[in-house]
Parts: structure tokens; sequence; C-alpha cells
């Protein structure tokens, strides 16, 4: 049926539409009067008699109309005086007479008798069909308004008649059914008899479902529905009623329910009524092709959301896998479709039918020896058809998602295996596929049926044999050759073992746990191997029965603690997690505490992430050993379990602090910050008074009676206290996020006060007056350096009007112009004081104080007098005293003027804050890309360089003593600093793609219509420069953690501290007094290309107006000079490669390899191509390498079409390599050593035109140059098979072939 049914409530069930039109002049009452009253000649309890039944079904009237029938029930006498009642109230006391048990099975007769006439002739003139279809436009326009509505009214007194016979019908079977539980005569399995006059009103009724879903006028649309529904309402009753021949109630009943469930509006009781009546569906005769449509309906139910959620839909999808054996195949090719992707909770749902109709299919085969053989097809079909197909997906799917989909479905039977029908159902289907799949060639399908073998153990029962058997295909798999199978043989293992300890034998078990411990967790070609042993070590934890066992067999895991692989050392921080919650056994036995504290310190150092999860599972793990907690536990015992930490394993205790405010409370961190500040002060106090210095100062912080009872080595030395500073400053920094929140106001304020005053002053000045000493040791230097960082650093969380004297100090030190210390020392000791000057909000000043060094050098002013313009206030908001070192030196109400700062220093810390080599170096770069005054002095002093680059560039007679490489040091620098600042800028926006500023690019013109033609003129030149310049210059990234290339300005600072010892990895040497003007172009080439170059890592988009002026540099690569192509090579790589992985673009490799073509490279410039190509051969995107290989083919074509074209008749021909020209022939000697650029080569070959020369020059290289492999070996076997088609072909001129190749040979070029 194309229209569905909605089930309408008794209330809906009359309604008749068009209100106020054609049904409201018709002369019975309409549904919308439902609610209204009506006259009656009843009493306040209105009962009618059969008579009046009889009198409306007998009339002579009723013959010819249904009239009379529906007055009865709709429109009774009006003139009638009685109490009125509504329509419903009417019908359902017409419907009690006829349920009354006076009313006999004679007046049953009578009154269906009556009805039945009227009833056939309806039916046979199908005069409930309105002739007025919505199609017959024409009829209507020709008939009169009249007419339409007596037409009208005909179909629906028709219609409303069919649904008052539906209604006598089924009130006269509740009477039936009620003297039937009265007299309680018949079983619920013997059929009730029927009189042949009910049954022949029924059956006509019936047998109009089907036509009634044609009327589709919308006339009268709600009259069919609601009579539909009344006539379905009296087939479910037949049939729930088990009258006699209810079989011929249901043939179209069936349908009907079962389309309205499927439709997008059926809701659960749709379903309910459907599943009530599923019995039915076993009359029907599956064979017939006439039940293909209602087939496809019934299997349209599996993938119903509606079906699977219900209960109901899911019996009756479970009894439609009972009703018949094919049916079977049909339903479980419906459920594998729907099963791919499917969601968890619908494949449960699948899972609860298949088992229920496995179940039934056995119950029912068991219990009625009449069916036996029937029900055992039934089961049969399912198991073989059904359940063992899934068998075999859950072992040999292609696709894990579908392997572990199928096995959802399956788990309901492993669940219930240990009934015995279960049990030999998967004993039966699952013994020929499992035992085979287990030594199958696939090690996916080994993998797979691990999986099974767990799901189904014991697989036959504890027989001995079944288990032996089974413990030996366990350790065929962790034997196994493949990683992936050997992890899941140790994880089959667990499994078992976990669930079965006691049943398994001892000797098994002992086998199995030496397999895993001995011989996986020690697994030297997999850690993936590794890391699942220790997995499963702590899934045999979890079972207190495996305790005893496995206690002493983990002492060898102390060494995986230590593996050189994430995951493996995660997995075992992770079982000593798990142990620290069984009570009887402790971690530190498993893994000494040594290991675990080298192992923690360990994991800040190289490439590990101190915040890592390693890191953070350890600091978890160890938490009470760094922080004890406990009520007991007073803040001595804190401070000295922290001391000693520090001592004996500073670098763990440093890492733990990193990860503290993921283990620790914020309360408790600032208690334990406040201990240590004081921890730091005492041993100050003691190294001053040990040194017979003043500490009376610095003593008033310790309250009398309070002191560290600490009893271990080295209280006073350096490197002790630089790490508690650092502790200091690394747990502030782990909770100044959360000290903003107002919960954590009080934490805060004890911060404050502890930290206010002259405490951090005197501190440091302690520190900065040992490291200003020219005899402390390096290493002490350093330790030093780390206590004054961190205590700036805390100094610029705290406000600048809470610590008297620091700012002051650090005005004067900066002030002071007769400092004799190195640069370098100057560099990392001013640093953190002008970041504390910018974190005070002094960042402007900051920028201006080293915006008027960098101007000075290049505007020629070498005067070091001081710059009298440029003052600092030395006390700036706060009026406290000043330290005593400062108020011999300043007046209190003194502004101080500062000295400009030599270049080296100057720009060394400019290049420290680019880089944020530390965290306050970070954050004064932040506030001077905030700041727009800031930003914009630095950028205006760093242009001065542009202006000095000109003058250096202009040809020179003779030696001028500016002509220096310190001078070009500070240019190639300043520019490079220029560059970066603006990608600074740009990245602050944070839009991706990253665009090239305006000034960015107008210093790419600069470059190109300055720097590139003087250096033109320039490279012709004989003074050669090389020796000044360092070609492996490593770049550091402009964007922290984007530390993809090095950069020329400073070195990085060290893995376990804010700084190391390193020097600069300056480009220029101070080797020689004097230079050309063209060492000065280089320099500022190179230092622009190294911007562009960090710009183009950054950005992962190409630029039109980058590649327009990277190939307009390239030409410089043409020159004879190799200091050039020297110092620019490998810039334009780095460009070009990068451009080509980003975005698969390869047109600036070729523009360098063809700019390379007449070039005869030196052996420095020979190991940067080498090295170049080999990095394009490192890159892992096929489709970039087939790239790269095309356009190393075509550049390789255009150079030998060149090179014949300018050959002449009289030379003797070249090598195919030779004619490529040196640079080419390095780039495919590099691309034929590879194996996997000899197959792309190849690759790229065989698909180019035949009839090319290079293409067969090529192939021969290959052929006889590259390393062998079966997929360069079937390629070159079709070429051969080429060449022999054309040998045994007809012979054709050479000239004529040798022009038809240089043509096309020639054609790319055109292009």
């Amino acid at each position: 049926p194309s229209r569905i049914i909605p089930e309408m409530d008794m209330s809906e069930e009359e309604e008749v539409a068009d209100k106020g039109g054609v049904f409201a002049r018709l002369s019975f009452s309409s549904d919308e009067d439902d609610d209204k009253t009506v006259a009656t000649a009843a009493a306040t309890t209105p009962i009618f008699s059969h008579n009046d039944l009889f009198a409306a079904a007998e009339a002579k009237e009723s013959i010819l109309s249904c009239q009379l029938v529906v007055d009865f029930f709709y429109h009774p006498d009006t003139d009638s005086t009685a109490n009125t009642m509504t329509i419903r109230q009417r019908r359902d006391a017409i419907c009690d007479t006829v349920k009354s048990p006076k009313f006999n099975k004679a007046r049953a007769r009578r009154l269906f008798a009556g009805l039945t006439p009227l009833l056939r002739k309806v039916a046979e003139e199908e005069s409930y069909i309105p002739t007025d279809n919505d199609e017959d436009d024409d009829d209507e326009g020709n008939s009169t308004i009249q007419e339409l509505e007596a037409m009208v009214m005909e179909s629906t007194q028709c219609i409303m008649f069919l649904r008052c016979c539906a209604f006598l019908v089924e009130a006269y079977l509740d009477g039936i059914l009620a003297k039937q539980q009265t007299s309680r005569r018949s079983s619920q399995q013997q059929k009730i008899d029927i009189i042949d006059e009910t049954f022949s009103v029924a059956e006509m009724l019936h047998d109009l479902l089907f036509p009634l879903q044609f009327c589709s006028s919308v006339k009268i649309i709600k009259e069919v529905m609601a009579t539909q529904s009344a006539i379905l309402s009296m087939c479910e009753k037949w049939w729930h009623g088990n009258f006699e021949d209810r079989e011929q109630m249901v043939t179209q009943l069936i349908p009907l329910l079962l389309v309205k469930s499927l439709e997008d509006t059926a809701q659960k009781n749709d379903i309910k009524r459907l599943c009530s009546i599923r019995e039915a569906i076993d009359l029907l005769d599956f064979e017939d092709e006439s039940i293909l449509t209602l087939k496809m309906h019934l299997l349209r139910t599996i993938g119903n959301p509606l079906f699977l959620q219900s209960v109901e839909g899911r019996k009756f999808i479970t009894h439609l896998f009972l009703v018949d054996a094919s049916l079977v195949v049909d339903l479980h090719r419906a459920v594998r479709v729907q099963i791919v992707g499917s969601k968890k909770i619908v494949l449960n749902a699948y899972a609860e039918i298949y088992y229920n109709a496995w179940k039934a299919s056995t119950d029912i085969k068991e219990d009625d020896d009449d069916n036996n053989e029937g029900m055992g097809t039934i089961q049969t079909s399912i198991e073989e058809n059904a359940l063992q197909d899934f068998m075999f997906q859950v072992i040999h799917a292609a696709n894990p998602s579908t392997a572990k989909s199928v096995r959802t479905v399956l788990d309901k039977f492993y669940l219930h295996k240990k009934s015995p029908h279960v049990e030999a159902m998967l004993h039966r289907m699952f013994g020929p596929l499992l035992w085979r799949a287990l030594s199958a060639s696939n090690s996916r399908i080994r993998q797979q049926a691990s999986v099974v073998l767990v799901d189904t153990f014991p697989l036959g029962g504890w027989a001995e044999v079944c288990v032996k058997r089974s413990v030996k295909a366990l350790m065929s798999l962790m034997g196994d050759d493949v990683p992936d199978v050997r992890v899941a043989g140790s994880r089959a293992a667990a499994m078992i073992l976990s669930l079965f300890w006691v049943k398994v034998p001892r000797a098994d078990t002992r086998t199995l746990l030496n397999q895993i411990i001995v011989m996986h967790a020690f697994d030297s070609n997999s850690s993936t191997v590794r890391a699942a042993a220790v997995n499963v070590i702590t899934t045999l934890l979890q079972e207190e029965t495996t305790h005893d066992v496995l206690r002493p067999l983990l002492a060898p895991i102390v060494n995986v603690i230590h593996d050189k692989t994430e995951k493996v050392r995660l997995a075992v921080v992770n079982m000593l997690l798990s142990i620290k919650k069984i009570r009887g056994m402790k971690y530190y036995h498993v893994v000494p505490a040594n290991h675990l504290l080298a192992r923690l310190a360990e994991e800040g150092r190289g490439r590990n992430n101190p915040r890592g999860n390693v890191a953070a599972s350890l600091s978890n793990l160890l938490s009470n050993s760094f922080f004890p907690t406990g009520s007991k536990k007073a803040m001595t015992d804190i401070i000295n379990r922290t001391m000693r930490r520090l001592t004996n394993s500073p670098g763990a205790a440093v890492i733990f602090y990193k990860n503290a405010s993921s283990q620790l409370s914020v309360n408790s961190i600032s208690r334990l910050i406040a201990a240590l500040m004081k921890c730091l002060c005492f041993f100050v106090v003691e190294e001053k008074k040990k040194n017979c210095e003043d500490a009376s100062n610095i003593s008033l912080l310790l309250p009398e009676g309070e002191a560290i009872e600490y009893k271990g080595s080295g209280l006073s030395s350096t490197a002790m206290m630089a790490t508690i500073a650092e502790s200091v400053s690394i747990l502030w920094e782990s909770i100044e996020a959360q000290l903003k929140d107002s919960q954590n106001e009080n934490a805060k304020q004890m911060l404050m006060e502890e930290f206010s005053g002259n405490v951090l002053t005197e501190v440091y000045c302690h520190f900065e007056t040992k490291f200003e000493n020219d005899n402390l040791e390096d290493s002490k230097l350093v330790d030093c350096l780390r206590a004054c960082i961190a205590i700036l650093n805390c100094a610029g969380k705290v406000d600048e009007s809470k610590i008297s004297g620091l700012r002051a100090h650090i005005i004067g030190k900066l002030s002071n112009k007769s400092s004799d210390m190195p640069a370098e020392r100057r560099i990392a000791i001013l640093i953190p004081k002008l970041a504390l000057l910018c974190a005070w909000g002094m960042t402007e000043d900051v920028a201006r104080y080293l915006a008027s060094s960098i101007s000075r050098i290049f505007a020629g002013d070498t005067d070091e007098r001081v710059n009298g313009s440029f003052t600092l206030n030395v006390l700036g908001s706060s009026r406290k005293s000043l330290p005593r070192s400062v108020k011999k030196k300043v007046a209190a109400d003194e502004a101080v003027p500062l000295p400009n700062l030599d270049i080296d220093v100057c720009l060394g810390i400019l290049g420290h804050i680019l880089k944020g080599s530390y965290p306050a170096s970070a954050l004064a770069r932040e506030s001077i890309l905030k700041s727009e005054t800031a930003f914009n002095t630095i950028v205006s002093a760093l242009q001065t360089a542009k202006r000095a680059a000109e003058q250096m560039i202009k040809p020179r007679i003779g030696e001028d003593a500016d002509m220096s490489p310190t001078m070009i040091r500070h240019i190639g620098i300043s520019i490079e600093c220029y560059g970066r600042l603006l990608i600074h800028k740009e990245a602050m926006k944070g839009e991706i793609p990253m665009k090239l500023t305006p000034e960015a690019k107008s210093l790419m013109n600069w470059v190109t219509n300055t720097i590139v033609p003087a250096l033109a003129k320039l490279a012709s030149q004989d003074n050669d420069f090389s020796r000044f310049i360092s070609y492996v210059c490593p770049i550091s990234s402009a964007i922290a953690g984007k530390n993809r290339i090095s950069s020329p300005i400073v070195g990085n600072p060290g893995d376990t501290s804010f700084v190391s010892g390193r020097g600069s990895l300056n480009i220029f040497e101070d080797t020689s007094k004097f230079v050309s003007p063209r060492a000065a172009a280089i320099t500022v080439m190179s230092s622009v290309l190294c911007t562009v170059a960090e710009w183009s890592l950054l950005r992962y988009v190409g630029d039109s107006f980058v590649s327009d002026q990277i190939s307009k540099w390239c030409k410089l690569l043409e020159c004879s000079d190799t200091s050039v192509r020297k110092a620019l090579l490998p810039w334009l790589f780095h460009i070009a490669i990068t451009s080509l992985e980003n975005e698969g673009d390869s047109a600036l490799l070729e523009e360098v390899l063809l700019s390379m073509k007449n070039a005869d490279p030196s052996k420095a410039e020979v190991e940067i191509i080498v090295y170049a190509v080999a990095t394009v051969m490192s890159l892992r995107d096929e489709r970039i390498l087939k790239a790269a290989i095309s356009t190393i083919v075509n550049v390789t074509r255009i150079i030998i079409v060149e090179a014949e074209e300018n050959e002449s008749e009289i030379d003797l021909p070249l090598p195919f390599l030779d004619k490529a020209g040196s640079c080419m022939r390095k780039v495919i000697e590099s691309v034929l050593s590879e194996k996997q650029s000899s197959v792309l080569l190849a690759q790229c070959l065989i698909d180019e035109p035949k009839a090319s020369s290079v293409r067969e020059c090529l192939l021969k290289e290959l052929h006889l140059h590259s390393p062998k492999t079966d997929a360069l070996d079937e390629i070159l076997s079709k070429w051969v098979a080429e060449n022999t088609t054309n040998d045994t072909a007809a012979p054709v001129d050479d000239d004529k072939e040798n022009k038809s190749d240089n043509q096309n040979d020639s054609e790319p070029i055109a292009a």
C-alpha cells in the first residue's frame, strides 16, 4: 500500500474535514460535534434495545441506503425529550447493547443478516469511493455544486456505515469473550465458534481494507482513516480472541500494520500492535512468489531504529528468524549490511536477536516433537547460514573495525558459554575455523583468531587435551615473527590467566608468564611488544590470586623503566601505580627508589618532555616522597624531606615541581614555596656568615625559634641554592594561573607577604655579586646565573611597590659603564633584568634603551660617552629605602642616565628575547610585541642597518677601516632580527596561513632592487672571503616550539636549566681586518634568506610574491663565484624543499637546479647538493616525491636538449651524465643510489613518450647503477620488452628519428 494509515485515538476517529463546508449541510452530525450533546429519548442512563438496532438494520430504506444506520449512530431523533449525551456515549451505549448477555445468537443472526445485503452492495458497487477524484478536474468543472455535495455525502455515508458495522462486530466479539470468561468453558487453545452471519460481515469488512487505501480524496480522508482504523481493530480482536477462521482476518491486517510501523511517523504502539500478531506470520507461504513484496517489507525491519530500540520490535525480528529456514538467509544478509559502522547499541540489539532466535529454535525443538523436523531445519539454518558466517568474519575480516563489530554481536553467546548447549554449539561452529586460523599465513587472521581464542576458551571443555591445545596455540602466538601477533598473543594469555587462574594448570601458567616477562618485556625488535608485556602484567595484577606468583617474577622489570621508548616507560610507571594500590606489595621493591629518581630526572633532559605523561605519572607515584601528606606531617618534616631530595636528586626535584600542580593543591604548593624561600634565605645567611659578611639584614626573615634541622651535607653549596631558587620559580609558575581565581586569594596573599620587603633584593644581590667575581669557577658562575634568573622571575610576579630597592639596584647596575665582564656574561645577566623591567611596565623604556645602542653604531657614532638624553627613574612608583650598595651610588630622588650598550651585547640580548630562551625572555618578547611604541622603536633602529649595508656594498678603492667583519656581522644580525621581529608580530594575530607583512615585502624588494644587482657586479672581484663564513649556520625558529632550523644570533639555552655556558654560533670570525663589499652583500642576502626560510616553515602555504622574488635571487647562482653559491645555495634549497613539502610545488626546486646547470660545483657545494637531494628523498609523501622526481627529469631534459643543440658535429659525443652538467650529475647519482627514489624515477620514465632519448638514457642508467628491487625489475622488464618489440619492427630513418626526438624534447621548453 502506498498510503500509511496512522493509528487514531478514539476521540479522533470520527473527525470530518471541510468544517463549515459540504458536511455542514449533511443530514447527519459530523465528528466535530463529538464533544457536543444531542437529544436522546433515553433516561439518565440511556439503554438501547435490540429492537432499535433491528429497526435501523432491517428497514426497507436500509436495503437501498446507509442513511438509517448512520443516523442511528450519529443523528438521533431530536424531538425526543430526554437527557443529552455525546456522540461517543451514544455509540458506546449502542455497542453495550450488542455486548450484553441478552444479545444471543438469534438476535446476532438477525442483526448481521440485516446488515449483509447493504454491506455487499456497498462493496460491489464501491460506492464508498467518491467519483469526484482530485484527478478528474474536467468532470468536476462540469458538475454543479449540488451534485458534488450529493456525491460526497453518499461516499461519506457509505464509509461511516462501514465503520458502524466494524463497531457492531467488535462489540459482538467483546460480548462473546465476556461470556467465555464468565463461564470458563473453553481453554485458550480452543477456538471459539462464531455464527456465519457475523463472519460474513467481518470478512467483507476485512476485504475492504486494501480498497480503502485508494480513497485518497482530501474531502473524506479523515473518515476513511477512522473507518480503516476501526476495521483493523476489529480484525485484531478476532485474532486475539482466537475465534474460528481467524486466519482469514490477517491476510490484509499484517501488511497494513507492517507498513504503518515502518513509516517515519510510526510510534512504539505501532510496533506493539504488530508484535502482538507475530504468530500470524507463520501462516504465510514464503515459497510463493506473491509474497515477495511483503518479504521485502519484513526485511526492512532489520535496519529500522524503532524496531531495534523497542523490546517488542526485537521480539518481532527474533520471531522472523523462526518462521522459515529460507527467510533466515535473507534476514542475515540484511543484518550484515547494517553491522558495518553501526553503534554499539545497535550491535547489542542484533546480539540479543540472534541469541534469542537460536535459543528459541533449540527450546522449541526439544519441547515439540511434532515440529521437531521443522525447528531442526531452522536451527541448522541459523547456525550454518548466520552464526558460522559471523564466526568466519570475526576471524577473517580484512577491516579490524568489522571484526570488532561482529565480535560484539557474538558477545551474547560468549557470555552464556557456560551453558552446555552454547558450549557445544561454539565448539561445533568454531572448531573447523579457529585452529586453522591460528596458524594461517596472514598475520591479521592470526591476530584476530587470538581474540576469539580468549572469547571461546576453553573451546571443547576443560579436558586436558583441550587446555593443552589452547596453551600450545598461545605459545605459538607469543613466538610469532610479527610483533602485532606477539602482542595479541600476550594479551590473550593475560586475559585467559586472569579469568581462569585457578583452573589453568600451574605448569602452563608459569610457562606463559615466563614467555611474557622474560621474552616479551625485553623484546629488542619491537617497543610495542615490550609495552604490551608490561601492560599485560598490570592486567594480571588486578587479580588478587596472582600476587603470590608474580611478586618474585617482577625483579627484571627494573631495567625496563629506562627504556628508550616513551610508551614502554609509561607502561612501567602505570604498573607501579597499580602496585601502589595493592596491599602487601611495594612499588619500590619492584623498581628501587634510586632508579625512579634517576628516571624522573632524565625525563627533563634531551627530547623528553618534562611535563609529559611519563614525568607526570612518575610525579604522581613519588608525590609522598617529595611532599608527604597527613595530619601528623609538620612543615619541618616537609622541608627536611624536600632538602634531602634537592641535595640527592636535584634534577628529579625540578621535574617533580614542574608537575606539582597536578598532584598538590594550590595551598600546599604555596606553603611549599614559602618554606623553600625561607630555606634559601637560611643558606644565604649561613654562607655570608662563613665568609664573614654582614647578614643582619637578611637574617630578620627567619623568626626566632625557627630553624632548619636538616643534617645533610652541602647546605651552602651554590648549586643547591640555585636549585632551590629554580624550584621556587617553577612552583610559582605552575600555579600562577590558579592564583588568579578568587578562591585562592588567601594563598596569593600569603605569597605576596612572604616575598615583599627586601627579601628578593638581598638574595639577588648576593648571587649577582658572586656572578661578577672573575675568580669563580665556570660551573658556579652558571649556578649563580640560574639563581639570579629564578629570583628575578619570581620578582616579576610581585607588585613592584612591594619589593624594596630592587628596581633601583637594577637601574644602578645598568648605569654602570665600567663593567669588565665578557660580552656573553653581560648578555646573560642583563636579559633577566630587562625582562623584569618589562614585567613591571617599563617595556617602552627597555625598547628605547636597546634601540639607542643599535642606532648609534650604524649612525657612525662610536663615542662611548653616556647618552644623557636617555634616563630611567631609580625609584619608579616606590619610595621605599634602597639597599646599602645602591645608596652609596645614587641619591634617592635622582634620575639615572644610562650609557649605550655594546652592540654585541645589545644584539645578543635582542636575539635571546626573540628566541624566548627562557620564560623571562619570552615574557619580554610578548611585552615588546604588544606595545606598538616599543615595537616601532626597535624596528626603526634595526632599519638603520639597511642604510649601513647600502653604504658598505658600494665599490671602494683601497682598504677602508669601516669594512671590518665585525661591522658586517652586526649588519647581518640586525637585518635578521628585523625580519624575525616582523614574523613574530604577524604571528601574534593567530591567522592561518600567516600573511607576509608589507614591511617584509619591502625588505625583499630592497634586496631584489639593491643587493642583488650590487652583488652581481661585485661577484667578479678576486677577494675571497670564504674563510670568514661558516656555511653550516643553523638557525633557530622565530616562534617558540618551532625549532626546525637554527640561527646565527645566539646559542640555545641549556636543557637542564635556564641557560648554558655554550658560546654563540656567529657566522663570522674576526680572522681578518678588512673584507670587500661583496662580503656585506652576501651577509645581507643570507640574513634575509634566513627570515624567508623561517616564514615559509610557519606559513604552510605558498605566496606568489615570495616565489617571484626567490626566482630572481636564484640568478645569482649562475655566477662563477663559488663563495656566493656556497653562501646562498643552502638557503635556496631549504626554501625550495619547504615549498615542495608543504604545497607539493616544485617550481622553486626547478628554478634552483636550472640556475646551477652551468656551474662547476666545489666540494662544499657538492655536499650541499647531495644533502638537499637526500632530504627530498626522505619525505614520506609519495605525491611529493613523484613531483620532485618529475622536476629532476624535466630539468635534465632541458639541459640535455640545450647541450645537444650547442654540440658541434666535429665534437666527440659526451656521455649522458656529462651532458647534464656537474650539478645534475650529482643529483641524478643521488637519486639512483636509493631504492625508493629509483623505483619512483622508473615509474615516472615508463609513463613518458617512448620516443624520448632522455627517457631511454635514464632507464639505462637505472638498469646499470640502481640497487635492484622487485618493483624496479618489473618496470625495467617492461622497458626491455618495448625495446625488443622496436628491434623487430621495420627499420626507420635514423636522421628522421633523431629529428623527431629533438622536436619532442623541445616541446616542454616551448611550453
